[in-house]
């Protein structure tokens, strides 16, 4: 559809262009040939038109009520063009999303509770090792944690794990006449008799004999080594090791 549009043709022969400079018109022609492109040309064009535009167009009016049929949205919360999202538009319910803060319903017992192995935790009962969730290894007081296979943690006791002991200390004088124990550091001093029983046993000691000439008994030894105790003399320093059974004898005095 299209308007009237006036043209050069619609304006020919009308209106006063073109007359002699005395028209020769009466004055009711006249006014009619000054008048005559308004009621005769633009007038009925302008109607024309006026009468297309009623028919075939809407009103700003008439389009603010149209429903469109196609379902398209006009407005969102009564914001109308390029609407974009605004905070409160819709609830986490309304699209089905979770709240902002809800480990309520994730925790044990709540209705979208999460276990361990769904985001990669342990349980809360576990063990690392021979480690338990409460922080134990085992039952026993007074073990060593040491690493095992693999570096596993586990407890052993003193002699399992491998760890050199802190020795005992024995420290005596005068008539010395001692069993040799196990992971012991004997000091003897002012020795006057020495009398040692040597077992399968680890120890180590020192001797300083008094002033006399001292009697000296090694026995139960499986082999002996370096200098002789039994020829020990007044004053002189001796020292000993014992390792399995075998004993060696070192005389610093002599040096």
């Amino acid at each position: 559809m299209s308007l009237k549009k006036i043209t050069e043709d619609d304006l020919a022969g009308r209106g006063v262009r073109g007359q002699a400079d005395v028209p020769g018109l009466t004055a009711a022609e006249m006014q009619e040939k000054v008048e005559e492109i308004v009621r005769s040309v633009v007038i009925p064009a302008m109607n024309e038109n006026s009468e297309k535009i009623e028919e075939n167009f809407a009103t700003k009016e008439e389009l603010g009520e149209v429903v469109l049929a196609s379902g398209a949205v006009t407005s969102v919360f009564g914001r109308a063009g390029n609407v974009g999202a605004k905070a409160g538009d819709y609830t986490a319910q309304m699209v089905g999303a979770a709240e902002k803060k809800h480990a309520a319903q994730h925790k044990t017992g709540g209705e979208d509770a999460l276990a361990p192995a769904d985001i990669g935790a342990a349980n809360e009962s576990h063990a690392h090792g021979e480690i338990t969730s409460a922080g134990a290894i085992g039952i026993t007081k007074g073990l060593l944690v040491v690493t095992g296979a693999s570096g596993v943690l586990t407890t052993e006791n003193k002699a399992a794990s491998g760890l050199m002991l802190k020795p005992k200390t024995v420290a005596l004088s005068g008539d010395v006449n001692v069993a040799l124990a196990d992971e012991t550091e004997y000091t003897f001093t002012a020795v006057t008799a020495l009398n040692l029983t040597v077992n399968a046993v680890s120890c180590h000691g020192f001797v300083t004999f008094g002033t006399g000439v001292p009697a000296v008994s090694i026995t139960g030894f499986t082999k002996t080594a370096g200098d002789d105790p039994t020829a020990a003399g007044a004053g002189e320093v001796w020292e000993f090791d014992c390792l399995g059974g075998y004993i060696i004898w070192k005389n610093w005095s002599a040096v």
